[in-house]
């Protein structure tokens, strides 16, 4: 049996939402609310990668912590990667959902990860010799 999964077997289960308000209502330095609450900002992705691990999340890398946020429906509105540093020498990557709002935990409780589904196309490998119009 995996031990990580005995360690963590009184963790509750919860949604990536849920843990990112949970570690922003903690009052860190490093990911922050907008002034009205509608907006969330933060500039160490390794920071908050081990954080959401400590809640059982498996982010390895920023591509992982990236597809969260897409697949929870959060829209970025500011990239580190591609943005100008601020006075504080820092980037920060901002996003905002229209239900992650600070002080409403139950609206933050109501976002469900996106099913994307993706349809295969069947496609035939043409060749002059396989191809039915030459016959």
């Amino acid at each position: 049996m995996d031990i990580q999964r005995l360690l963590n077997a009184d963790i509750p289960c919860i949604t990536f939402p849920q843990a990112l308000y949970k570690i922003m209502s903690q009052g860190h330095s490093w990911i922050e609310w907008n002034r009205d609450g509608t907006r969330l900002r933060y500039n160490d992705p390794t920071r908050l990668m081990r954080e959401l691990q400590g809640m059982g999340f498996k982010a390895q890398d920023l591509a992982s912590l990236n597809k969260n946020f897409n697949d929870y429906g959060f829209i970025r509105l500011s990239d580190a990667r591609k943005s100008r540093y601020d006075t504080n020498k820092h980037t920060w990557t901002i996003f905002t959902h229209m239900f992650f709002l600070r002080g409403d935990e139950e609206a933050v409780n109501s976002i469900r990860r996106r099913r994307v589904r993706r349809t295969r196309t069947l496609s035939k490998k043409s060749s002059p010799c396989s191809d039915d119009e030459f016959w």
